[in-house]
């Protein structure tokens, strides 16, 4: 009797073992996925206060040159567009942790799969709006 215990009892200790190393493996590609999704995240971050000093001399433009009121304008609307698309992303971002309570791995992978695209959208609309900017600062400068 005592043999059949201890074998159950080993069956069950491997089974519970398999099980978090199963589950650690899980935890591990969410949270590989997740870097990625960060490392966009990260990368285009520090570039909301160019945005915002790029909007500031921007607004002097327009207000000090008719000639390029409408671009500046134009270029003012872009990258609001691009900070509006960053500030929603990370309001509307959940964490894997809490996922992890309602959703199942494969439903998490997809998640962070599509706010890699959205981070990486929002990535290309700063970086958009911060060029076609800089052109018409650049252009005002020239037609001085």
């Amino acid at each position: 009797m005592n043999k059949l215990k201890f074998f159950i009892f080993s069956t069950l200790a491997a089974l519970v073992f398999a099980a978090c190393g199963a589950e650690s493996e899980v935890v591990q590609k969410e949270e590989a996925l997740l870097k990625e999704v960060f490392a966009v995240h990260d990368a285009v971050m520090p570039k909301m206060s160019e945005i915002v000093s790029l909007k500031g001399q921007l607004k002097e433009l327009e207000a000090a040159d008719t000639t390029k009121a409408v671009e500046a304008k134009d270029a003012i609307s872009q990258l609001e567009k691009g900070e509006e698309g960053m500030m929603d992303w990370m309001n509307k971002f959940m964490q894997p942790g809490k996922l992890r309570k309602s959703k199942k791995h494969e439903e998490i992978m997809s998640y962070l799969e599509r706010e890699k695209q959205r981070i990486t959208q929002v990535q290309d609309d700063m970086n958009n709006s911060i060029e076609a900017a800089k052109r018409v600062l650049a252009g005002s400068q020239k037609a001085q």
